[in-house]
């Protein structure tokens, strides 16, 4: 059970490292379309590194390195490189302090959890708030524990489910122009708002969960956490290419979803792809009399489902499952299908073995650090940490020790994983076709395998 009351005293005061903003009145914005996350990316076609596939990991070890002066030269801005050469990046002299600050900006919507209807929660808060405050929760927890190890920081919590609070209102009110770093768990129409005011700051704008790039370009001090879907798919290519290369392989597509038309598109245009496609579309659930016409029941099947909703995955997969009981298929997923609990269950898909992509791993590294944490959160917050809240810690405490160690310019020193107490991250730079900078990306992607009711990350 999530104490509201709980909640909200501690984003008013934030134990001694932390100071909380005041939180006014609330007008939501409209949320853009979730099918333009991925049509920007299909027109930016520089190529994920991935060391899974040979020709794809030879061109990652062609690229420059990045030029790592201690000051960026006046003209820097002015000067392109020659079309297809790699763009040299520079940095100003990083700032090194013994106090920085740091602005987390996650959709709160607390001036609802505390008005009008609202007050009628007592047990949970609303699903739209939810991932906001876990996210929340999770910075707080890592907060207490940098600030155990000496290191002071001033974070500043606001709420970018308020219209007083959103990025907007917070550049045009100047709330930010201390900051040293800037975090957000926010929306996609946040994001290019929040990378422009970095690249003119010169300060850091990590975007830790949405996978939408906001069309941000020529942005050192922009990174991405979630990878874009086309770096998922280029993993699954890649993934397939050196398991089954020369294979046939089942594309179960769809076009009356933006998002997985883009998605079908970036594998079939793969130009590292080794398979080879029959495709199936699947703007309806196809019966097994569809299925099979792209299925040879004599011998295991390969099958990528391109779809990101969950709900219509979860129906296709129990067609394939139903269907052809005695054959067994391979199936390759979309991130984000990790949150379908049938995957986990023993009398489900018996016959499939379900591959889904995917960029972080809370199980791995310390147990016992695991433990301490869900301890800490279970006595301090109640209940078991959720997705959000390891990914609101994670994020905490490895920005945080970058800045102890390296500054408010750290960027060139992306490689120390140090102090990420999970994930393996690649923070790579995205090219566009010409070779110019688009912006920071985690390349970083696992593949979480499930049978039977129990599953493995490779």
């Amino acid at each position: 059970m999530v104490r509201l009351f709980h909640i909200l005293c501690f984003v008013v005061f934030f134990v001694g490292t932390v100071s909380a903003q005041e939180y006014k009145s609330v007008a939501q914005r409209s949320k853009e379309a979730m099918e333009s996350a991925t049509t920007k990316s299909a027109e930016q076609d520089g190529k994920s590194e991935q060391p899974s596939s040979k020709k794809r990991y030879k061109q990652k070890e062609e690229e420059p390195m990045i030029a790592q002066p201690k000051t960026a030269p006046a003209v820097q801005e002015e000067v392109k490189p020659l079309a297809k050469k790699k763009q040299e990046i520079y940095y100003p002299e990083s700032k090194r302090k013994k106090r920085y600050r740091v602005s987390v900006i996650a959709p709160l919507y607390l001036d609802e959890l505390v008005r009008g209807e609202a007050v009628t929660f007592k047990e949970k808060v609303p699903e739209k708030a939810a991932p906001g405050l876990a996210f929340y929760q999770g910075v707080k927890l890592a907060a207490d524990s940098l600030k155990n190890m000496g290191l002071k920081l001033d974070i500043n919590i606001f709420d970018a489910g308020s219209f007083s609070e959103s990025p907007e209102m917070l550049i045009n009110n100047r709330r930010l122009d201390s900051t040293d770093l800037i975090i957000g768990a926010v929306e996609q129409h946040d994001i290019p708002v929040l990378a422009g005011y970095a690249k003119k700051k010169k300060i850091n704008f990590v975007s830790a969960m949405s996978n939408y790039d906001g069309w941000v370009k020529d942005n050192q001090y922009f990174t991405m956490l979630q990878p874009t879907i086309k770096s998922h798919c280029e993993f699954i290519i890649d993934d397939l290419s050196r398991k089954y290369a020369g294979a046939n392989v089942t594309l179960l597509y769809r076009t009356s979803s933006l998002a997985d038309d883009n998605a079908a598109l970036y594998i079939l245009n793969d130009l590292y792809s080794d398979v080879t496609f029959r495709k199936l579309l699947c703007n309806n659930v196809p019966g097994r009399e569809l299925l099979a016409n792209v299925l040879d029941t004599t011998k295991p099947n390969i099958v990528v489902v391109s779809i990101l909703d969950p709900v219509f995955a979860d129906s296709l997969l129990a067609a394939l499952s139903v269907g052809f009981p005695g054959t067994h298929i391979e199936v390759y997923g979309m991130p984000g299908w990790n949150t379908m609990q049938k995957l986990k269950s023993a009398d489900v898909y018996k016959n499939l073995t379900i591959n889904v992509s995917y960029p972080f791993n809370f199980d791995s590294g310390s147990t016992d650090v695991r433990r301490s944490i869900a301890a800490k959160f279970a006595k301090e917050f109640g209940g078991t940490p959720t997705e959000m809240m390891w990914r609101g810690y994670e994020t905490m405490m490895w920005y945080g020790l970058l800045l102890k160690k390296y500054g408010t310019i750290f960027n060139n020193d992306y490689t120390d994983l140090s102090g990420a107490p999970f994930t393996r991250f690649r923070i790579k730079p995205r090219w566009d076709r010409n070779g110019y900078l688009l912006y920071f990306e985690n390349k970083n992607i696992y593949l979480s395998t499930y049978q039977g009711g129990v599953y493995r990350t490779n």
